[in-house]
């Protein structure tokens, strides 16, 4: 078994270079086109998800065994080694992972050893090149020589890092797929009861398969990798070292102390998270509520209060967001400023010390490359302890969950904010796996046609509401960071150049003191700019998440009935929440990201243009090669990206699914993601083929011209530094192009047809209507989306303040009346007169807020009663509970412990279905409607709450024009006249005994 492991792996670097061509050819149809599943480029046997699970299982099971056999022997005292049964280490899970993927780990190890050995052997090329123009009076063989150096060690460091970056991903994924697997085939293999050890629900369960997995996939490749950091920062330290002496301590000592504070402020914005989150849930409660009650609130006229709501729930969401914001200019500060800041403090030290000590160009432009080299390097040592201890915690949590005898998980599928409970799977049960593909697939097909559009309207959408005054701002402030920038590199060349012709110490130390201030002054110029830059960029930002959530907001609720309850409900969620949050938090780092990455480009090529006028006849080849690069892969790789997705989610959704329909999405998967890695890979080899393009080409230049040895230096070290916002740049513009598909979702609403206007120019009386007499004048409507009849030539008046029973054996009849009245749908011919007032005629909220309707599932909202009775707070509290005494609900109320202000959502004091119904009616009390919709109860409800309620309309709605919609004729029986309807038609409309006497109420 060991051997043909080690041959399958041993052939799947190889399996996927024989995929080049496929790769060539993806990456043209995704440029010409959209992409597909089956454009892929497609993977072997040996690289298949059963495969790769087979080999897992096979581990597993070994460690399986091992614990079963010494099981016994913990009675007594003994423990297994690997783990125990009552606390699981975790070590048993990891020894597995290590084993299936160790030769590919190996790999990796020894990927990253050359990586780091080549990523020092860059900067050191870099030295000889200096130090050759410092010595060497003419160019000859020699100097091509370097420049050949030069370029070698840069491909040869691109190659490794292809490699690595390649392998590990590849390695991450399927280690991800098999713990996705071994957790599915627990799911499926263990009985299922509610005597749960875990104690977890659906919701814990999505974290343990979505956050924990995906941290101990990558654990492997962490491990291997975990010496890589502290011996970069050993060898960075050892040469600088030799360069400065003593001096680098106190840069080290700096950065150190500045990572500390980076701790510090990410422990900060850690708090502020969780409590973000905490209110990100009540919002997302909220707008949950908004869309699936939506139709009830829109007959009630309610929309504007909803919309305060979840406004001003939004605002305490983005309260701290803002501070979040705000505490970015650190990460910005940290990022642009404390290599200078590092930097500066060693150098300054090492030239302060002695009077003898005199920077070379060699020297200090040698010592910044390994300052910048050392501080991310640095940074990343408390980011891998703290990983560990998170991917500790998960591996023994996963492995409790595989060595348990019980899962102890309901099987809960939650839809639509209800949870209900399944019986555990079995073979004859019903697959819904192509429910699910036909919804990914429209999915699939409706983010595509958005990717065709094209990003440029979102990205005018999006800076229009970010604010012009502030793009204009942060574009000018930025410009000015990256002036300092080179200001800063510019006054070290300066320095250099001005050293050698000083006569005399005093001299000297004028000109160091001097240097010294001034490098001084733009570093504090430089962290006052970044602090404008952030401070644009936070205004901007919130600017935009305000404007474009209230836009949203106010399209959803301003769209038709029937479009909100045809729209798919999860679009409409995803819209709001996943959609929202990209444009909240990500879209303003990845567009920070892209102009900051612009910039530099942008002034490394001045930098080099400026010192080397030749190399501009340069410039245009290489942007055109470099956009040409871009554009072919920026378009398949922000497709195949998009089509990623995370198969341990779907893990609890698929628990009803068949192995082999469980197998097909996870191979899937496993495929793009093969795919995402070789594109993304391949990428990166480009851009760094046009890098060490750029370093080859000014080397050469710059050996053959001879200038100052300061301003070589200067050119090299920033040719040098390109390749690093050259990748930014590109991930950057990829990220910012899928971002601006959450743009693109939030802008459709806006292009979607709305309803008629909630209020118009010609106003109702405020009394209307004083009668309530209902006239049908050749009134006809279509069903929406069908473009049928649904109600045709009514002719009828209903006079004030009878009591009509309206009977269809078909509900749609009913609905279609109820729609019409409350113009959910309008008017195709003819109209509805209400006192003689047109109801199109009118704005929507002046007709539904002089309508009621009692329906037969009653609506309650979030929040307190009293709310859900008077929202807008137009009556006073006496007159609330007038109108809960008149409905038998006084008693009731007052024994809540915040009476009317209590909660409706509270589960402690449950109101039953007909107390709800009354409600209701109390609603329509303190409305003093005139017009009165009653649907029929539904049979849960107790027979004396519904008669108590038919008789509280008869009194206290004596004088008001009741509607009573039933598909039962005997339940009309004491109304004034029966209307039937029949396929939108009025077959009869006339007093029921007459009705009974014809027969034509029990055989409609």
């Amino acid at each position: 078994m060991n051997n043909s492991v080690i041959r399958i792996y041993a052939l799947y670097p190889g399996a996927f270079n024989k995929k080049c061509s496929s790769l060539f050819r993806l990456v043209v149809m995704g440029h010409r086109g959209p992409l597909w599943l089956a454009d892929l480029c497609k993977l072997y046997n040996e690289d298949s998800v059963h495969t790769l699970c087979s080999l897992f299982e096979h581990e597993w099971k070994k460690q399986q065994n091992y614990y079963e056999r010494l099981n016994p022997e913990e009675e007594s005292g003994r423990e297994t080694l690997l783990f125990s049964s009552n606390t699981s280490s975790g070590y048993s899970l990891l020894y597995a992972i290590l084993k299936t993927f160790r030769p590919n780990l190996i790999k990796v190890v020894l990927l990253r050893l050359s990586t780091d050995l080549l990523g020092i052997l860059r900067p050191l090329t870099l030295r000889w090149v200096i130090l050759f123009c410092e010595r060497q009076p003419l160019f000859d063989w020699v100097g091509y020589t370097y420049s050949l150096v030069v370029l070698g060690a840069v491909f040869c460091f691109a190659v490794s890092k292809y490699q690595l970056e390649r392998h590990s991903s590849v390695t991450i994924a399927n280690a991800q797929a098999v713990l996705a697997d071994a957790l599915y085939r627990k799911v499926k293999t263990l009985s299922l009861s509610h005597s749960s050890q875990l104690q977890s629900n659906t919701t814990d369960a999505d974290t343990l398969l979505s956050v924990e997995v995906e941290r101990v996939a990558g654990l492997g490749v962490t491990l291997a990798c975990l010496w890589s950091s502290p011996l970069r920062v050993a060898l960075y330290l050892s040469l600088l070292w030799r360069e400065l002496g003593p001096g680098v301590l106190v840069g080290a000592a700096l950065l150190i102390v500045l990572i500390s504070v980076r701790i510090a402020v990410e422990r900060k914005v850690k708090q502020l998270r969780s409590s973000q989150e905490i209110i990100r849930e009540r919002s997302e409660k909220l707008v949950k509520e908004m869309l699936h009650k939506l139709k009830a609130l829109k007959f009630l006229a309610w929309e504007p209060w909803f919309h305060q709501r979840v406004s001003e729930s939004r605002a305490s969401e983005l309260e701290i967001l803002q501070i979040l914001r705000y505490l970015t200019a650190f990460s910005l500060l940290d990022s642009i400023c404390m290599p200078f800041l590092v930097s500066f403090s060693g150098l300054g030290l090492f030239v302060l010390v002695d009077d003898g000590n005199v920077l070379t160009p060699s020297q200090i432009f040698t010592c910044l490359c390994y300052f910048r080299l050392l501080c991310p390097t640095l940074q990343e040592l408390p980011a891998h302890f703290s990983g560990l201890k998170q991917a500790q915690q998960s591996l023994c949590h996963l492995e409790k969950v595989f060595l348990s005898k019980d899962l102890g998980t309901s099987h809960l599928v939650t839809t639509e904010g209800t949870t209900e409970e399944l019986p555990p799977d079995s073979s004859q049960q019903q697959c819904h796996r192509c429910k699910r593909d036909k919804h990914s697939d429209s999915d699939e097909e409706r983010d595509h046609q958005l990717f065709q559009k094209g990003s440029g309207e979102a990205r005018r959408l999006y800076l229009s509401a970010f604010g012009w005054h502030w793009v204009a701002f942060y574009s000018v402030v930025f410009l000015c960071v990256c002036a300092v920038c080179i200001a800063q590199d510019g006054v070290l060349s300066v320095w250099t150049g001005e050293a050698k012709e000083v006569q005399g110490l005093e001299e000297w130390r004028e000109l160091r003191n001097s240097r010294l201030s001034v490098c001084g002054l733009l570093g504090l110029l430089q962290a006052l700019l970044v602090c404008c830059s952030a401070y644009c960029q936070t205004s901007g930002s919130l600017r935009a998440s305000v404007t474009l959530h209230s836009e949203l907001l106010s399209d959803v609720l301003h769209l038709p009935v029937h479009t909100a309850q045809t729209t798919v409900t999860k679009h409409l969620l995803h819209t709001f929440i996943q959609d929202m949050r990209v444009i909240d938090e990500k879209l303003p780092k990845h567009l920070h990201s892209w102009v900051w990455s612009l910039l530099e480009i942008l002034s490394t090529i001045t930098v080099i243009c400026f010192v080397m006028p030749i190399f501009s006849l340069a410039v245009c080849p290489l942007i055109i090669l470099f956009l040409h690069i871009q554009s072919h892969f920026s378009s398949a790789h922000i497709q195949i990206r998009h089509m990623e997705t995370n198969p341990i989610v779907s893990v609890t959704s698929h628990k009803e699914v068949c192995q082999q329909h469980w197998l097909y999405p996870m191979n899937q998967n496993l495929l793009v993601k093969y795919n995402r890695t070789i594109s993304e890979s391949w990428f990166v080899l480009q851009l760094d083929a046009v890098a060490g393009i750029v370093l080859f080409l000014v080397s050469l230049v710059l050996l053959q011209t001879q200038p100052n040895s300061g301003l070589v230096a200067l050119v090299l070290i920033s040719a040098f530094n390109v390749r690093e916002p050259l990748h930014r740049y590109s991930q950057a513009a990829s990220d910012v192009d899928i971002d601006m598909l959450s743009i693109q979702r939030v802008s459709e609403f806006a292009k979607m047809e709305k309803e008629a206007a909630w209020t118009v120019a010609y106003r109702a009386p405020f009394d209307w209507p004083q009668q309530g007499e209902v006239k049908f004048r050749n009134y006809e409507c279509e069903a929406p989306f069908i473009f049928t009849p649904a109600i045709r030539g009514l002719n009828l008046i209903i006079l004030k303040g009878e009591k009509i029973g309206v009977v269809s054996r078909e509900k749609a009849d009913t609905d279609h009346l109820v729609n019409c009245l409350f113009r959910a749908v309008e008017a195709s011919s003819g109209a509805v007169l209400i006192d003689g007032v047109n109801i199109a005629c009118v704005g929507l909220h002046d007709l539904r807020s002089r309508l009621q309707i009692i329906s037969q599932v009653p609506v309650l909202f979030s929040g307190p009663l009293r709310a859900n009775l008077d929202p807008f707070a137009r009556h006073t509290d006496a007159q609330v509970w007038l109108a809960l005494e008149l409905c038998h609900l006084k008693e009731q109320v007052q024994q809540f412990p915040a009476q009317l202000l209590h909660p409706t959502q509270r589960t402690s004091f449950v109101l039953s279905l007909g107390q709800r119904r009354l409600l209701c009616l109390a609603r329509a009390m303190l409305e003093r409607v005139k017009i009165l919709l009653v649907e029929e109860a539904p049979p849960c409800v107790d027979l004396a709450t519904e008669h108590l309620a038919q008789q509280l309309i008869h009194t206290e709605f004596k004088d008001c024009t009741v509607l009573w919609l039933t598909q039962n004729p005997l339940t009309v029986m004491h109304t004034d006249r029966v209307l039937v309807l029949k396929k939108g038609q009025a077959l009869k409309f006339d007093a029921p005994s007459t009705l009974l006497q014809q027969r034509l109420l029990l055989s409609q």
